[in-house]
């Protein structure tokens, strides 16, 4: 990133191995509709930093390493939503609530505990990445065309599990679908 550039980032929590294995079975269930998120992808999304030059990603990266986390559980709420931020640059593209449509992110939901509070706090609100309107959740992948939301909702049979997240990272956004791993800090 030398000469100004920057790069797209964000705060992730790696998805305990159990709770992959459910969203496999469920993303095949949604095959149709729905472009799986890889397996080895799946993360929890925290915040973005978006635009990051060097010195931001050193900070994240020093804010990180240096915390002693504790493991959240995770554990789906039952929460359906789309969206996409990279749609969102398209002057065109307009968000509808009933309607998910072609190439936007359906987004599921996890509990807030405690632990994901202070994860929260202690990395997001501390970076001043926090955004007024986002909220942790996972992607289980992109819409292959337009459906109805409702339908979305009630459609998704989710896990019903709460298990510890492993990991908590800093990952660079490739892609809509492909990351790199800047920093994995191991939870207590």
């Amino acid at each position: 990133m030398a000469n100004g550039r920057t790069v797209n980032a964000f705060l992730s929590l790696r998805l305990p191995p159990p709770l992959v294995e459910a969203l496999v079975a469920l993303q095949r269930e949604q095959r149709e509709r729905v472009d799986p998120q890889d397996p080895d992808r799946m993360h929890v999304t925290l915040g973005f930093l978006h635009d990051a030059d060097a010195a931001r990603l050193a900070d994240a990266a020093a804010l990180l390493s240096a915390g002693d986390w504790t493991a959240p559980r995770v554990r789906l709420t039952g929460e359906v939503r789309h969206g996409s931020w990279r749609l969102q640059k398209d002057p065109a593209y307009r968000h509808d609530a009933r309607t998910v449509q072609r190439q936007e992110q359906v987004r599921l939901g996890i509990e807030h505990t405690p632990e994901l509070a202070a994860l929260y706090d202690g990395l997001v609100r501390r970076l001043g990445v926090a955004e007024g309107d986002f909220w942790p959740h996972l992607t289980l992948g992109l819409a292959k065309y337009d459906f109805p939301a409702a339908a979305e909702a009630e459609a998704v049979d989710l896990p019903s599990m709460a298990e510890p997240a492993p990991v908590v990272e800093l990952q660079q956004e490739l892609s809509v679908t492909d990351f790199r791993v800047l920093v994995h800090k191991p939870l207590t």
